[in-house]
């Protein structure tokens, strides 16, 4: 709202006697008593915090690799489907990072998976995924299975030895952002973006979440046999559960 410029009113004539010279003088006088305007009242904006400040407020939490569990779960397709098995894949020796910041967009989170100690269909992990799951594969099957997996027709261990996932951008609240990731595997890089839940607990974070991915989008060509009557299905599911503790409060 514009301020109104105040005026004072003409003072009178204090006397008829006054000459007339003084009362031009009065008149001149009182016409340029304008009340100056006053400043705006609106309100200021509040600072915004620098680089440097948020860096201050970020708290960096490291991976507990040993309560962590990222599971691949491998399922069979094909006509003759039923001749082959689903696999759980378990990512072993996970590392990284999470920096949690007070602007939550902010934060960011790093994992390293060694592709070479992927742990393939323990007995316990297979129960904990259900039905689709039965039977177990007896050891020779699954010796064949990570002959296949970690060769170079599929994985190709001995040349990618990990994969990497990276946030790119965090949207939502704290307790359960979207976060676009970046997932570098098998040489190529994609985005997705994966909804997660964040718990706080203490000293500890607890980040789940659940999301696919295509072996092709990663170059991958996923194995078949008998011309195709049996294969791997090309999406696989991917079942993350990680555990960070605050690095201020981890045992030195």
């Amino acid at each position: 709202m514009l301020d109104i410029l105040r005026f004072d009113q003409q003072p009178g004539i204090a006397h008829r006697l006054v000459s007339a010279s003084l009362a031009t003088s009065l008149l001149c006088l009182a016409a340029c008593q304008i009340s100056p305007e006053q400043p705006s009242s609106a309100p200021q904006a509040s600072p915004v915090p620098s680089r440097a400040a948020i860096a201050e407020e970020t708290v960096r939490y490291q991976i507990l690799s040993d309560l962590s569990d990222v599971r691949f779960l491998v399922f069979r397709a094909g006509p003759f489907a039923k001749l082959g098995h689903n696999h759980v894949v378990q990512a072993k020796n996970i590392r990284g990072e999470i920096r949690l910041s007070s602007d939550i967009r902010q934060s960011s989170l790093f994992i390293e998976i060694p592709v070479r100690d992927f742990h393939i269909d323990a007995e316990e992990a297979r129960l904990d995924e259900g039905a689709e799951f039965f039977p177990q594969p007896d050891d020779e099957a699954i010796a064949g299975t990570a002959r296949n997996m970690f060769g170079e027709r599929v994985l190709d261990a001995a040349q990618y030895p990990t994969m990497e996932i990276a946030s790119v951008a965090l949207n939502g609240p704290a307790w359960g952002m979207d976060v676009t990731v970046r997932i570098k595997f098998h040489g190529v890089e994609r985005e997705i973006v994966v909804p997660t839940v964040v718990d706080r607990n203490g000293q500890k974070l607890l980040v789940t979440a659940l999301f696919s991915i295509n072996q092709s989008d990663f170059g991958i060509v996923p194995m078949s046999v008998l011309g195709g009557a049996i294969q791997v299905a090309n999406t696989v599911r991917v079942r993350m559960r990680i555990v960070a503790g605050r690095v201020d409060a981890l045992p030195q």
